[in-house]
């Protein structure tokens, strides 16, 4: 990856928003949508129960959710979308690589991500009065060092893509999957810590929600985690890669 490729990624993402921008306002107002349907679904009996907590955990847990889906589908839906389009094969002659161009793109769709979801955040937090005080530089810094992990779990997926060419229930079945990883307890380190984003979501949970210090034993799992699915996810992708070109799969669909 370079600035060069990350810059005329970012570039892309502007005029697409800007050219559909009915389904940019569209999506915003749907994931809104989203979210207050289910806060106003479940604030009753939280109340009852007299757990205020719940409230503040479940749109804690909705953004780490929304970020996550959005970090592992950035090559997924890339990788779908230019095989069905046509042109996948020219992305592949990319001096700097494919992979290097899937993850300027993963990057600046993270980016892009990050600000609407905190314009999200701060819309749903108004109408619903249920204001969290999040601390941005923290949590817009432990996503950005765990969303690797979810690329390279992504480029997994997107390497099966290449042989099998329809992989969308697999690809939903995960999505609805990353609503159990976010709200799973991967710190100190235990068996969940292995899987991809829970260090990541569990550390953004404890500085962001629970204001507990930045510990530097969490800071490297959370790390190790990224590195190690992001290799692997390397690998793997490139596996599947030469199996499709051995079988003169790219350009099919």
């Amino acid at each position: 990856m370079n600035l060069h490729l990350f810059v005329n990624e970012m570039r892309l993402q502007w005029y697409e928003m800007r050219q559909y921008w009915f389904e940019t306002f569209s999506g915003l107002i749907f994931i809104t949508c989203l979210f207050l349907g289910l806060f106003y679904g479940i604030k009753g009996f939280a109340l009852e129960q007299g757990d205020g907590q719940s409230l503040d955990g479940l749109l804690f847990g909705f953004l780490l959710w929304t970020f996550a889906s959005g970090a592992y589908g950035s090559v997924t839906k890339s990788v779908i979308e230019d095989t069905q389009k046509g042109y996948i094969e020219q992305l592949f002659l990319c001096p700097n690589g494919f992979i290097s161009l899937m993850l300027s793109r993963s990057l600046s769709e993270s980016f892009v991500g990050l600000v609407l979801l905190t314009a999200i955040a701060y819309v749903v937090m108004a109408i619903t009065g249920n204001w969290l005080d999040i601390n941005l530089a923290y949590f817009y810094g432990i996503l950005l060092l765990s969303a690797p992990s979810l690329v390279g779990f992504g480029l997994m997926i997107s390497g099966l893509a290449l042989l099998f060419k329809r992989v969308e229930t697999i690809g939903a079945f995960l999505t609805l999957g990353l609503m159990g990883l976010v709200a799973l307890d991967g710190l100190p380190l235990n068996v969940f810590s292995f899987l991809p984003f829970v260090p990541g979501a569990s550390l953004a949970r404890d500085i962001v929600l629970e204001q507990s210090p930045l510990r530097l034993d969490h800071l490297m799992i959370v790390i190790a985690n990224s590195f190690v699915y992001l290799v692997g996810g390397i690998f793997v992708f490139r596996a599947f890669e030469k199996q499709a070109k051995k079988r003169n799969l790219i350009g099919q669909y």
